[in-house]
C-alpha cells in the first residue's frame, strides 16, 4: 500500500512477494503436518515427500513472481513512466529489510538444528525477500537523492529482483525435482554413512549400497557380508549392530534395510567394500 500511494514500483513488488509468502509459509506447515504422518494401506513407506512437494511449490511460486514482477518493471522502463518516489516508501523498505533479515536467521538456524531441508529452503526463501528489500530500498534511494532524471532507478531494481529471485527459485526447484526422483544425498553424507559399516564387529563387507533423499530425509539400503559360519540369528545381529550405529550417528535417516549375505567369494561385487579380512575379493570403489 505505501508502495502505490509513494509511486513506487520496486516497494510494490516487494510487498507482493512478501504476500507471496505468506502463502509459502502456509504451504511449509501443511507440508510438514503431511510428512509426519505414519504409513498407512495406501502408502506404506509414508508421506516424507510431501515435503518435497512442497518445496517444488515454493520454487515454482518463486519463478512465477519474477516473471510478472520482471515484466511489469520492463513496461515501466520502456514507458518511461517512473515518479521518484515518496520517503516513506524508503522508510517501509529499511523496515522490511530488518525484519526479513531476522527471520531469515531464524529459520536457518531452526533449520540447520532440526536437519530439515523444507525449513531451510523457506529460510532462503526469507533470505532472498531481505535481498528484495535491499535493491528496492538502493533503488527507491537513488531516485530520491539523484533526482527526477534518475527516477528510472525504482523500475530498473524491480528488473534486478525478477532476475535474482528466478536463479533462487529454479535452485529451489532443481532441489525438490531431484528428491522426487530418488537422487542420492550429498557423497559427504554417503561417505560419512558407510564408516559406520565395518568397524561392527562381525561385518566382512559389503556391496550394493545406496542411499536417497525422501524429503527432509534418508533412506539406505545395501548388501551386507558376514562370516559363513554364523547362524541366522547370529547373522541378523550384526545387521542389528549396523543399522542401529547409523541411525544412532544420522538422526536424518529414516530406515536402513540390510540384506545378510555370507562372506562366501560368490557374494562379492567389484563394487564393494571389505574389512581385508578375505582374500578373495579386492577392494573397489
Amino acid at each position: 500500500g505505501v508502495g502505490w500511494l509513494g509511486h513506487s514500483r520496486a516497494l510494490v513488488a516487494d510487498g507482493l512477494h512478501s504476500l507471496s509468502d505468506l502463502a509459502s509459509d502456509t504451504a511449509v506447515l501443511f507440508g510438514l503436518s503431511v510428512a509426519a504422518r505414519p504409513p498407512d494401506a495406501s502408502h506404506p513407506y509414508g508421506h516424507h515427500k510431501a515435503a518435497s512437494l512442497v518445496t517444488l511449490g515454493i520454487g515454482a511460486a518463486i519463478v512465477v513472481f519474477c516473471l510478472v514482477l520482471g515484466i511489469d518493471a520492463i513496461r515501466g522502463l520502456q514507458s518511461g513512466d517512473a515518479r521518484v518516489p515518496h520517503y516513506p516508501t524508503l522508510g517501509v523498505a529499511l523496515a522490511s529489510l530488518v525484519v526479513k533479515e531476522f527471520l531469515y536467521r531464524r529459520t536457518r538456524r531452526v533449520g540447520e538444528e532440526t536437519g530439515s531441508r523444507l525449513i531451510l529452503a523457506n529460510a532462503w526463501h526469507h533470505r532472498t525477500d531481505s535481498v528484495s528489500s535491499l535493491v528496492a530500498a538502493a533503488g527507491i534511494g537513488a531516485a530520491i537523492w539523484l533526482g527526477p532524471e534518475w527516477a528510472f532507478l525504482d523500475a530498473l531494481a524491480g528488473v534486478l529482483l525478477a532476475a535474482w529471485l528466478a536463479v533462487e527459485g529454479m535452485r529451489l526447484l532443481r532441489s525438490a525435482v531431484d528428491d522426487l526422483m530418488d537422487a542420492a544425498p550429498g557423497q559427504a553424507l554417503v561417505d560419512d554413512l558407510r564408516e559406520h559399516i565395518l568397524p561392527v564387529e562381525g561385518a566382512v563387507a559389503y556391496h550394493d549400497f545406496r542411499a536417497r533423499r525422501v524429503g527432509d530425509r534418508v533412506e539406505v539400503d545395501f548388501h551386507l557380508l558376514v562370516p559363513p559360519e554364523l547362524n541366522v540369528e547370529e547373522a541378523h545381529g550384526v545387521a542389528r549392530r549396523v543399522k542401529r550405529e547409523m541411525l544412532a550417528r544420522h538422526p536424518e535417516v529414516l530406515s536402513v534395510l540390510v540384506h545378510v549375505e555370507p562372506a562366501l567369494p560368490e557374494h562379492h561385487r567389484e563394487r564393494g567394500y571389505t574389512g581385508g579380512s578375505l582374500d578373495a575379493p579386492p577392494e573397489a570403489g
